[in-house]
């Protein structure tokens, strides 16, 4: 297959994925009162770039990743109920989010009792407890070191992927795929704090950093630190996409755009 052939196939998994996801997710009453979940694009691209680097066939994959991607909004739609903010004076309002995640939990566990590769089933449970164990240990400050914190963020993000990186044995793309949603989580969390002057990750991230310091904290070291982790992980990023054979086209395009908006952003900051 070329490289337009590969776009095209990828282009076509994701619109049939997106279709499925909002079938399985829409609900009036719900749609009427709190937000539609949101999904995330980069996990869903990757997702099928991995499925599709394994030979899987086409109704397969989009049944794995509609799978995930279920898995992915219920995870995250549960953990917006942490968010004392959001639902501040409306009780009814976290009630429903509860509600929502419960809703695309039981969504995602009826496919997955269709499918009947158990191992598949196991892997993806597993990448579960992991994501779950690790949002405990990470929001409670639980870390030893920055080092121990990173990783378990790192765990949060990838463990879903990683799990299907580990079921194909594809032991090449693991650093890969832990390091290239680690970039994203952390970009994301360093753009949430800039509109809102608010992120528990960047929070905990400055923590951990000056525990044993004296620094005033403020938006610009918190800004800086940021800054240092995701030129860190950006160069990380680019090593290991370098590194990985016959990559779908739209992937390594999308990797290398998402790349050169953070270097034009670095140089931005350093010049500024």
């Amino acid at each position: 297959m070329g490289n337009k052939g590969d776009i095209m196939a990828i282009q076509e998994l994701i619109e049939s994925v997106k279709i499925k996801v909002v079938e399985k997710t829409s609900n009036h009453y719900l749609q009427k009162h709190i937000p539609n979940p949101i999904l995330d694009e980069h996990k869903l691209l990757l997702t099928i770039t991995v499925l599709l680097q394994a030979n899987v066939k086409k109704q397969d994959i989009i049944t794995y990743a509609t799978t995930i991607t279920l898995i992915q909004i219920a995870l995250d739609t549960h953990e917006l109920v942490t968010n004392d903010k959001m639902h501040k004076g409306n009780e009814r309002s976290r009630q429903l989010t509860v509600l929502a995640g419960d809703l695309y939990s039981g969504q995602y566990y009826k496919i997955l009792a269709e499918i009947e590769d158990f191992k598949m089933l196991k892997f993806l449970a597993e990448g579960i407890k992991v994501i779950n164990e690790n949002k405990i240990f990470f929001y409670h400050h639980s870390a030893k070191g920055i080092e121990q914190l990173i990783k378990s963020l790192k765990d949060i993000e990838g463990a879903l992927i990683q799990k299907l990186v580990d079921y194909y044995q594809m032991d090449g793309w693991k650093a890969f795929v832990e390091e290239f949603l680690f970039l994203h989580r952390i970009c994301k969390e360093k753009e949430l704090f800039d509109q809102t002057n608010s992120s528990m990750v960047v929070d905990a991230f400055f923590k951990y950093e000056n525990k044993n310091k004296l620094n005033s904290i403020t938006k610009n070291n918190k800004d800086a630190m940021m800054d240092k982790y995701i030129k860190e992980a950006s160069l990380r990023v680019e090593e290991l996409l370098n590194s990985l054979p016959a990559l779908q086209e739209e992937f390594r395009e999308t990797a290398y755009r998402f790349l050169n908006k953070l270097s034009k952003q670095q140089l931005y900051v350093e010049e500024g």
